[in-house]
């Protein structure tokens, strides 16, 4: 069971048909946005603090040492929720849907709560067949509604560096991994950049839409327009009240510390 099965439902990812590269959408409907703040209210803690150093100021201090603590790292400014709630439901999506490797957030990390983060908003690594690692690079997009302008920033983010993952945002992944019980698939991403070379045939994309509106024909038109070799993927996850939903969950991360 996944984070969304509760709450969400989810169709079926389909093909467009008549491209040689692998062209796949789908679509998360939440059914209940009031259990997703639920849910991802706890989840907001750990995209922006270590769980250790969470532990450690819940034994100290308390519930309100937390609180005051994540006050200090969640964003406040709706832009930068917004943008940040998109990212960090594209994680939990290539986690939990598709079985990738994401790591502790890169948001742990960020200097100052409301600056946006450079480099790639998504990166998540598998092993396959017992040595083949295959990388996802992704992008996410947050807005009440998704126009064709959003759609286009999006592939314009996928099509950066070549259409691969930035060097430095790898790098950084991989140094993440290596921390945590999966140091060995950052292992496999640093041999991979420093060593094989990052190659596109190990290389899919992903497009994260999170909004309130349907965003279907933008997208379509953006997948009959690729024109490259990397295999795409665009989900679009849709709430029932996109701004509401992003605000309750913040507010929530920070009110009701367990």
């Amino acid at each position: 069971m996944t984070m969304f099965d509760s709450w969400c439902s989810s169709s079926a990812l389909s093909s467009i048909a008549g491209h040689a590269v692998a062209k796949v959408v789908g679509n998360i409907d939440s059914l209940d946005d009031a259990a997703g703040v639920d849910l991802l209210a706890a989840k907001l803690r750990v995209a922006y603090a270590d769980t250790t150093a969470l532990s450690l100021i819940a034994d100290r201090y308390g519930k309100p040492g937390v609180a005051a603590f994540l006050r200090d790292r969640l964003p406040t400014k709706r832009s930068a929720r917004s943008g940040d709630m998109g990212e960090i439901l594209a994680t939990a999506y290539l986690a939990d849907e598709l079985g990738y490797v994401v790591g502790p957030s890169r948001l742990i990390d960020r200097d100052h709560q409301e600056w946006a983060m450079r480099g790639d908003d998504v990166l998540g690594a598998r092993i396959s067949g017992g040595s083949e690692l295959h990388l996802v690079k992704g992008e996410a997009k947050s807005r009440v509604t998704v126009d064709g302008a959003t759609v286009r920033e999006a592939r314009e983010g996928l099509s950066r560096n070549d259409e691969m993952p930035s060097p430095h945002s790898l790098s950084q992944f991989a140094y993440r991994l290596l921390k945590t019980s999966d140091s060995g698939v950052g292992e496999a991403v640093l041999h991979m950049q420093l060593a094989t070379g990052v190659r596109s045939d190990h290389i899919s994309h992903l497009m994260f839409l999170l909004t309130g509106s349907d965003p279907s024909t933008h997208v379509s038109a953006d997948l009959q327009a690729y024109a490259g070799t990397i295999p795409q993927l665009t989900i679009t996850f849709r709430v029932q009240h996109h701004q509401k939903f992003i605000n309750d969950s913040y507010d929530e991360a920070v009110a009701n510390v367990p």
